[in-house]
């Protein structure tokens, strides 16, 4: 008879622990969370290969490719690609002489300046253009080496 008692006591403790657990998981619950954040920084670039290109300054020459321009950014804004010359669209002689020129990037044209601003809406893929030169007849050019610098950079908006 002492082995009965024992077994019924034991088994009531058990079902009392068992639901003594779920009465304190019910009357105790909590909740916690957390926010997840990444960022991706904007990244823009350009590079240019240059072609190496010639331009005939005494016979004029007309939409001269002279370099390939790859450009990339991941702006959300998108960016702006600027193409600037440091004699204003001159190309010069070292003893000041200049024939003027004008460029074109692209689909957009630089004027007799020799600068341009391009919006471009980010995509994330490169984008390739050609810039292109162009140089009116200039029969009476004086003999030398005629030079400019032109520049190309990108900006995100």
């Amino acid at each position: 008879m002492m082995r009965l008692v024992r077994f019924v006591v034991c088994a009531g403790l058990a079902a009392c622990a068992s639901l003594g657990l779920v009465l304190a998981a019910d009357a105790g619950s909590d909740r916690s969370s957390i926010t997840l954040r990444g960022v991706v920084p904007p990244v823009c670039t350009v590079s240019v290969s240059a072609s190496n290109a010639s331009v005939d300054l005494i016979r004029g020459q007309s939409q001269v490719g002279v370099a390939t321009v790859e450009e990339q950014c991941n702006a959300a804004g998108g960016y702006v690609v600027s193409v600037t010359s440091k004699n204003g669209g001159q190309l010069l002689r070292a003893d000041g002489g200049g024939v003027g020129y004008s460029l074109r990037y692209g689909d957009a044209s630089v004027g007799q300046n020799g600068s341009l601003s391009a919006e471009r809406t980010a995509t994330g893929d490169v984008r390739r253009s050609t810039l292109a030169v162009s140089v009116p007849a200039n029969p009476e050019a004086t003999a030398g080496d005629y030079e400019d610098i032109v520049t190309i950079s990108i900006q995100a908006r």
